[in-house]
């Protein structure tokens, strides 16, 4: 009896090169220049949203859906050819078969501006490099169906399938993460408005701008006091509770769940709940410094300069802190007993107990708590904006926010992205250190 294990069926290096191109399709649509004037410039997933950008009338477009067909088929048909070996010609057609409709989409196109095409340049129109490298791609889809699937050209299943389910996440995280960040480095050393075709480069003219700006100096200084309340108020509360929770004290269980419940909620509602506790007339505050106080006419905690910042961090701080607690709790429960009950045995209670030998085991969680501390102060935003909107005046603004108002309200995609690319560098200047700590401690390990 044959008790070895069947190979897995081998993977066709055309069909591979069939899902790179049907990729290369994807991201020429949704992430590259499909059209540009002097006013606007699109990819080609934008002209099919329900408000898709003013193109000149001269330049007609139809039948953009067919484009996203294309893909699915394409990438389909791939993935069926190289996984499912008995339908691997029924994968090269539809492959085939999506290649030859992105193809209609671009004969149609070209048919319906067959007259206005001549006029393009004089109505300072360009088909961009996503349309034409589309174009190239959508008849390599059709070339694909012609490569010899041999025996021969084969690769081995187990060593490259983990490259290849890789690759799906690297290109999305590429797509969505790396190419933005560097693309919005870019951006802060020109001054695009987010509406005109080409920015022009401006040097540093946005960083001295920044850097003499008093809105952003307000913006700065209230998110190094975000830093210094996360470090300290939600840090403290977060371990208490913790080292209280550690024990078996009645309720225990449901006291953890209360204080972890606002993880649960976005930020969106948390902000929308605490504005109703700081409303003037009939928030809650208010009406219990009017009922237990005689306070008749508290304070308009988001609407004052001095003290919008600080109502909006005791939102953030309810919070935090049962986030610190959890991160506390999971290092308690890892801790040796045997160390603390040789401490125990050595006389050391309490206080002593704590400072002596629970807390310097907690230190690489403290490292980790500390440094979301710092990571979530500098992301503040969601809060700010329903909360206030940074104001009033800007009071309370941080500098996730001022870049939102720059870029998307003022219209300045260049500065918002200076902004953007100073809060990338400050966070890169706290986690670049912790990381470097980290990965020389696990080798020493």
């Amino acid at each position: 009896m044959n008790n070895s294990k069947a190979s897995p069926a081998p993977i066709s290096v055309p069909d591979v090169i069939t899902l790179v191109i049907a990729a290369a399709l994807a991201f020429a649509f949704t992430q590259l220049t499909w059209f540009q004037t002097a006013q606007v410039s699109t990819n080609g997933l934008a002209l099919m949203s329900p408000t898709p950008p003013a193109l000149p009338s001269s330049l007609r477009q139809s039948l953009t859906w067919l484009l996203p067909l294309a893909i699915a088929l394409g990438g389909i048909g791939a993935l069926v050819a190289m996984f499912v070996p008995r339908l691997r010609p029924a994968g090269v057609v539809a492959a085939m078969f999506g290649g030859l409709i992105a193809l209609v989409y671009f004969l149609i196109f070209f048919m319906q501006n067959s007259r206005s095409l001549t006029d393009i340049g004089n109505a300072a129109t360009l088909v961009g490099p996503g349309f034409w490298l589309a174009l190239i791609v959508a008849a390599l889809l059709i070339v694909q169906g012609m490569l010899p699937r041999r025996t021969t050209s084969t690769v081995s299943w187990s060593r490259y399938t983990p490259y290849l389910f890789l690759a799906v996440p690297l290109v999305i995280y590429f797509m969505w993460i790396i190419y933005p960040t560097f693309y919005s480095i870019y951006l802060s050393f020109t001054d695009w408005d987010g509406i005109s075709a080409t920015p022009n480069w401006v040097g540093f003219a946005n960083y001295q701008r920044l850097f003499s700006d008093r809105d952003f100096g307000i913006s700065f200084f209230n998110n190094v006091r975000w830093i210094v309340v996360f470090l300290t108020v939600p840090t403290t509360i977060g371990l208490a509770l913790a080292m209280i929770f550690n024990t078996n004290i009645l309720g225990a269980r449901w006291f953890k769940i209360s204080f972890y419940a606002p993880l649960i909620l976005s930020f969106v509602v948390i902000g929308t709940i605490w504005a109703w506790i700081y409303e003037p007339r009939a928030g809650l505050i208010n009406s219990l410094l009017t009922g237990l106080f005689g306070i008749s006419r508290g304070p308009g905690w988001l609407a004052d300069r001095n003290l919008a910042l600080w109502a909006i961090l005791g939102a953030a701080v309810w919070r935090q802190c049962g986030y610190v607690m959890i991160l506390y709790l999971a290092g308690l429960k890892n801790l040796d007993p045997s160390l603390i009950e040789a401490a125990r045995v050595d006389g050391a209670n309490g206080w002593a107990l704590f400072r002596n030998v629970i807390f310097p085991l907690l230190g690489p969680i403290t490292t980790v708590v500390l440094v979301i501390s710092v990571i979530d102060s500098l992301r503040a935003f969601d809060l700010v904006q329903v909360m206030t909107r940074g104001g009033p005046g800007g009071a309370s603004n941080v500098l996730a926010n001022f870049m939102y108002i720059e870029a998307f309200n003022n219209y300045k995609y260049s500065y918002g992205a200076t902004i953007a690319v100073t809060l990338l560098a400050l966070a890169l200047f706290i986690i670049v250190p912790y990381l470097y700590r980290t990965a020389k401690t696990e080798i020493e390990y």
